[in-house]
């Protein structure tokens, strides 16, 4: 099995725990371990003390080298990966060092047993659907979000303007602060915050979540996932601001319009069979807790 590493270098406590990791697996055949090259210099002076010798590639060069990347670092680690497990068209295997955990849900305990549920096949794959934005108003690359696209007012003290279309049909314009296109998997993210709704992991479905819309009845609503969503915004500012997954973002001159999609592709999430999305609710959002006593209802 050839696992590909990348952890977040800027948590320098990681480098240790992922060195231990290698060095209690890196004498096993069913093992090969492949690293980022940014990882491989994170970890070089740890590497170098216990005498390990790994591959490690440039992440644009993984596709074919790997069955499996491993993700070490908390969300946000994990959206960074994202790009890559999907360009290298391997499942993703998210172990968790942050905050929340709702992505990277795997314990760094848990991880060993977790390649050994690979292994003998005892494992899930969940397939997240992913969208896909296009700039219609200039030439720039296509881009891929796990989370969510974002259209952001940036540095503007005012609300802007964005028309929307769904499937060719006008749906409204958002005088907000920008509006957020989400997945099912980023409806616990920024969607939540804004008032939207928790989508189950494999709901087929897009959420829009205006930010602070100006008149209180806009509300989020939610479509099918096979909408075709055109997107304008206008703004007096000198930019508009396009992010994707709070990974990528564009600043780019108004009025700035995109057109936004399921893409064709998913990307794979490695779970364990006990996993249980219910109970990642309660347990991450602290659903039914009264904070007074600490305890669940």
């Amino acid at each position: 099995m050839r696992l590909g590493i990348i952890a977040n270098t800027a948590k320098p406590e990681i480098s240790e725990s992922v060195a231990e990791f290698v060095e209690r697996n890196i004498a096993r055949k069913d093992f090969q371990f492949i690293f980022s090259k940014l990882t491989y210099d994170f970890l070089s002076k740890q590497l170098k003390s216990k005498k390990l010798k790994v591959k490690y590639f440039s992440e644009k060069n993984f596709k074919g080298k790997l069955d499996y990347l491993i993700s070490f670092g908390g969300d946000g680690t994990m959206l960074y990966s994202t790009a890559v497990a999907i360009k290298a068209d391997v499942p993703l295997i998210g172990v968790n060092f942050g905050k929340l955990g709702f992505l990277a849900d795997i314990s760094y305990d848990e991880l060993e047993d977790t390649l050994e549920e690979i292994i003998t096949n005892n494992f899930l794959i969940e397939e997240r659907i992913l969208l896909e934005g296009v700039f219609l108003s200039i030439k720039k690359e296509k881009f891929t979000a796990l989370n969510d696209i974002v259209i952001d007012k940036g540095g503007w003290s005012r609300i802007i303007e964005i028309d929307t279309w769904v499937n060719q049909k006008y749906l409204t314009t958002y005088r907000s602060d920008g509006l957020i296109i989400s997945t099912p998997t980023g409806s616990t993210g920024y969607s939540l915050s804004t008032g939207g709704p928790i989508l189950l992991p494999d709901s087929n479905v897009i959420v829009l979540s205006p930010i602070c819309p100006h008149t209180l009845t806009v509300r989020p609503i939610v479509i099918p996932s096979e909408s075709e969503i055109i997107i304008e915004a206008k703004s007096a500012y000198e930019s508009v601001m396009i992010n994707r997954d709070g990974q990528q973002v564009f600043k780019i001159k108004p009025p700035v319009k995109i057109k936004i999609k399921k893409a064709d592709r998913t990307l794979k999430l490695v779970k364990r069979n006990t996993s249980d999305y219910f109970e990642t609710l309660r347990e991450k959002l602290m659903w039914g807790m009264d904070v007074r006593t600490k305890t669940q209802d």
